[in-house]
């Protein structure tokens, strides 16, 4: 249930419009002449639910409006429609229309109580009030966003939250015939877009200088005599050594690059290689699994790495 929404009471022939969300199992009702009863939530239905925009009054501004805003830019406009209630309407008295989003806090969590684009010089109704309840209104939390035709720079969003007071009320203006008050709407705290005034400068490098990673076959071949040329002179563990910084030098350039998948032939042998590699990959951070590639293809020399 939403403030707004048109209510049809369950025991009786009363039908009416949630004005106020009073606690968690009670609300109010305004029945005739802006009327306020408070109902429990179990003793009414919904007829027709409200649309956070389509469902709230909207009209032009007026001339004399306009006059009467004067510099300000966003305001709260409250309309006397009976002995003590007041419809609230948000003016926009901008250059540019909003995006607005309005709640409510009254010591409930915040309820919605409109949303959605509101024109430039237009005016929307986004809540009506019991003047006499003026310490159960809570905290309204005002979000705007101004869409802006053409700007140099784009204005920040208003963030601001307003807590409604007697003093607001003191000096009611008379238009058209009814009692008027206006509460001006400014941000607490409104930070402009700013752009660093340190320029990003990109140089050009000398070639020696750039990293080149150059791109590794998705099946690297370990065996010693496809890595250098005088194998035969050095030694077992020299070999070794030799073979695994070949590994970790293609593993971390398909690990950059973001392969899928990349497969090592070590061949069988001692099984030494085999046995450093999986210990190297063993619970590597960025190794999803790995297991030995596919024997049709490669015997028993070769393992399968499947990255994350």
């Amino acid at each position: 249930m939403q403030i707004g929404d048109k209510v049809k009471f369950i025991n009786e022939s009363l039908e009416g419009t949630i004005t106020r969300l009073i606690d968690d199992k009670t609300i109010g009702v305004s029945i005739e002449d802006g009327f306020e009863i408070p109902v429990l939530k179990r003793e009414i239905m919904i007829v027709t639910p409200v649309n956070l925009v389509e469902q709230h009054d909207k009209n032009e501004l007026p001339n004399s409006h306009k006059i009467f805003i004067g510099e300000s830019e966003l305001s709260l406009w409250f309309e006397q429609s009976s002995h003590t209630w007041y419809r609230a309407n948000l003016l926009n008295n901008s250059p540019s229309d909003i995006l607005l989003s309005v709640m409510a806090n009254q010591g409930h969590g915040y309820k919605p109580l409109f949303g959605g684009k509101v024109e430039k010089h237009s005016s929307y109704l986004i809540n009506t009030l019991n003047l006499a309840d003026l310490d159960q209104w809570g905290t309204y939390c005002f979000r705007v966003i101004f869409h802006e035709q053409t700007t140099d720079r784009p204005r920040a969003p208003w963030n601001l939250d307003y807590t409604f007071r007697s003093k607001d009320f003191l000096n009611p203006k008379e238009i058209n015939g009814k009692a008027t008050h206006l509460i001006a709407l400014k941000p607490i705290k409104n930070e402009p877009f700013i752009l660093s005034d340190n320029a990003i400068k990109i140089e050009n490098k000398p070639k020696d200088n750039l990293l080149n990673i150059t791109r590794p076959e998705d099946i690297v071949d370990l065996h010693i005599h496809q890595l250098i040329k005088n194998y035969s002179e050095i030694s077992a563990e020299e070999a070794l050594n030799i073979q695994i910084n070949h590994f970790k030098n293609c593993f971390e350039k398909a690990l950059a690059l973001n392969y899928s998948t990349i497969t090592f032939i070590h061949g069988v042998g001692s099984n030494a290689l085999k046995q450093k590699l999986w210990k190297e990959i063993s619970g590597h951070p960025a190794v999803k699994t790995f297991y030995e590639a596919k024997k049709e293809k490669f015997g028993y020399g070769a393992t399968e790495i499947v990255f994350k």
